[in-house]
Formats: structure tokens, C-alpha cells, sequence
């Protein structure tokens, strides 16, 4: 995953107030930093100190709420299906009023599970540690199914603004905005630069960004249901069939 140059003193900022604050990342895991001198204890609090009210009071800010407990799971994945509406939905808002379809790959889903009720900023930034920016392509409906087809023989398939059913790991009965997929006609895809870049498919397509990140994306969508006196709620969770 993409990491910010920033990520260091995030994580020491965030360490130092896990062990002094009520605010607790528990599932944020980080790797691959390089550190030339490592600095006492004693020295990294007084360092942080001054950040660690600020910083709590922002990650344990509510900022919606959810109507059910969302999980990770390969069908019916709801926590995986939220992150992917909230994408579809502000990628709709602030870059392009015409994108059709918002994936994901399901192993950027961090967490097991978003409890019902308060959602806070903190849990957020649990859901979606890294700085992936919000991607925007478009292919037509031919190359768009050859895609769901690598993605059908995968681990699963998270997106939002389509519906299909997955038989002997190819995609079928493909519904794009609640119509039968055209060969020929072009769609507009939501992505994150992470996985275009590294996938095999996508690599070498032409893509664009403004620069959003896919967490903001995330928080402004929770902040917006919120001002809208809506709770998360996620429909057509059974938006992906395996049919075996």
C-alpha cells in the first residue's frame, strides 16, 4: 500500500497517545520504515506530548453513525460494500457526476468488522490506514468484463454500482446502474491508484486524480449522511452472487 513521508511521526504520535489516552488504534499495522537513530522513551514523549490532546480529540471525534454492525466477508460483504458506496458517492460529488462503478480490492479492507452505532474519525483511519488516492478511468463494457473476470477467480469482488453473479469464477448477468452491460459503450470506474499500478490488468491504462484521498472519501461520506440526519446503511448486499 501507498504510505505518506508523514507516516512516522503519525505512528509516533499515535503510540505515544495509546499509552497516555483514551484513543486506542488497535488494528493499524505499518512496515518498511527506515529509522537511522531510535530515540529513548522518555525523549519520544516529550517529543509527541504536545500534539497528544489534539490528536485524540480529533481521532475519537464521532462523525456518524451506522444503523447495523458491517463485516468483512467474501459474500455479502457490507463493510467492504460501505467503502466502495462512499467512493461511488463522493467520487460522484467532487471529481466526476458521471462515474458509474466503484471498486476496491478486498484486501484493503482492514478491519473485521465497524460495530453499530457511533463511528469515529479514529475508526476511519483503522478502516483505511494508508494515504491511496482516488483513481478515475474509463474502459468499455468488453474490456470491463474481461476485468470482472480476473476479479471473479480472486478472493472477491467489492464495487459498488453494479450487480452480477460469479459461475466457474467468471463474471455473469452483469447490471451496470441496473442495465445489462454494453460491449460498446464506455463506463467511468472509481479506483485506487494502488491497485492500478499493480495490477497485471490495469497497469497500463490511462488514469486521472485531482489528488482525493480514498479515507477523506470515507470520512466525508460518513460527515454527510450524518448532516443529512442518516445513519450508514448499506443496501444490495447481495450485489455479488456466487453461484458456486
Amino acid at each position: 500500500m501507498k504510505k505518506s513521508s508523514s507516516y512516522p511521526l503519525l505512528v509516533a504520535i499515535l503510540f505515544a497517545i495509546s499509552c497516555n489516552t483514551s484513543y486506542k488504534a488497535g488494528h493499524i499495522q505499518y512496515s518498511n520504515y527506515r529509522i537511522q537513530q531510535t530515540p529513548s522513551p522518555n525523549a519520544l514523549t516529550s517529543i509527541i506530548s504536545p500534539y497528544a490532546d489534539s490528536v485524540n480529540k480529533l481521532m475519537n471525534a464521532v462523525i456518524g453513525y451506522s444503523e447495523a454492525q458491517l463485516e468483512r466477508k467474501k459474500q455479502g460483504n457490507t463493510l467492504g460494500y460501505f467503502m466502495t458506496d462512499a467512493y461511488l458517492k463522493m467520487a460522484k460529488q467532487k471529481v466526476d457526476p458521471n462515474v458509474d462503478i466503484a471498486f476496491m480490492n478486498s484486501g484493503g479492507v482492514r478491519l473485521p468488522d465497524l460495530s453499530a452505532g457511533a463511528v469515529t474519525q479514529g475508526k476511519i483511519y483503522e478502516l483505511m490506514p494508508f494515504d491511496n488516492l482516488m483513481v478515475l478511468f474509463k474502459m468499455k463494457g468488453s474490456q470491463l468484463k474481461e476485468y470482472l473476470d480476473t476479479l471473479a477467480g480472486d478472493d472477491g469482488v467489492v464495487e459498488s454500482g453494479m450487480t452480477m453473479q460469479i459461475e466457474n469464477k467468471t463474471a455473469q448477468h452483469i447490471m451496470v446502474g441496473g442495465k445489462p452491460i454494453d460491449p460498446d459503450a464506455q463506463y467511468t470506474i472509481v479506483h485506487s491508484d494502488y491497485v492500478v499500478i499493480n495490477s497485471n490488468f490495469l497497469k497500463n491504462i490511462s488514469w486521472k486524480t485531482n489528488g482525493y484521498l480514498l479515507r477523506d472519501a470515507i470520512i466525508d461520506y460518513v460527515k454527510l449522511n450524518n448532516s443529512q440526519g442518516k445513519k450508514i446503511k448499506v443496501s444490495d448486499t447481495d450485489r455479488i452472487i456466487y453461484v458456486n
